[in-house]
């Protein structure tokens, strides 16, 4: 990757917040996408103890990237005081049937949030430091960061299944998940090589639904520099 193709993609997540570029290689291995990624950072191990995680469909289940059918809207490692900057997503194997990226800014989520007759009252509960997530038990399990805002200045944290909400906040939690449900995000298909970088503070990223168990993607998580 040149330099110059390197500068292009940051100016695109500066902007947009995720861009999609072709890597130099059909099919990356785990070591090519440790070299990509370290261009836009440094990669992070701290769940699963591997910095590059295999994306794929697993008899047994687990957190929602290991089973088939849709993903909603969400922001990665949400469930940690300090989330991971960036995330990378390899295409190794795409799906024959679906399992596309899906794209939303948090700009445009607040647009729909606002949109809607209560949504003033939602926002302003989901920027209260009263929000906890459960850390996914593939990892480690138990509670992770103390309360927190959703919503904090242009920054998001989200994900809807493990979520543990104040009381006072289910009413918030779900206007906000039926915001994004009715939101328009941006449907990528990425193809054998392609790489997809997403801000994982300004946009929720999501996907589509897919019966494909051969498909395999690799995601690295980074803290940018």
């Amino acid at each position: 990757m040149r330099a110059t193709e390197t500068t292009d993609a940051e100016d695109g997540l500066a902007t947009r917040g995720w861009v999609v570029v072709r890597g130099g290689w059909d099919v990356p291995t785990h070591a090519q996408a440790l070299r990509f990624a370290a261009r836009f950072g440094r990669p992070s191990a701290r769940d699963g103890g591997h910095p590059v995680w295999e994306v794929r469909p697993r008899p047994l289940g687990g957190t929602f990237s290991q089973r088939g059918g849709p993903v909603p809207l969400h922001t990665d490692a949400q469930y940690h005081p300090d989330p991971e900057d960036l995330v990378c997503l390899f295409a190794v194997r795409p799906a024959a049937d679906g399992g596309h990226s899906l794209l939303l800014p948090a700009s445009r989520a607040l647009a729909a949030l606002r949109a809607r007759p209560d949504g003033a009252r939602a926002e302003a509960a989901l920027r209260r430091p009263q929000w906890s997530w459960i850390t996914p038990a593939v990892f480690t399990g138990g509670r992770g960061a103390p309360p927190l805002p959703v919503l904090a200045g242009d920054t998001v944290r989200w994900r809807p299944d493990n979520l543990v909400p104040a009381e006072e906040g289910r009413a918030a939690a779900e206007t906000f998940t039926d915001a994004l449900a009715r939101a328009d995000p941006e449907e990528v298909r990425l193809t054998p090589g392609d790489v997809l970088l997403v801000d994982n503070r300004r946009t929720l990223h999501g996907r589509t639904a897919f019966g494909d168990p051969r498909r395999l993607m690799l995601r690295v998580r980074l803290w940018s520099r």
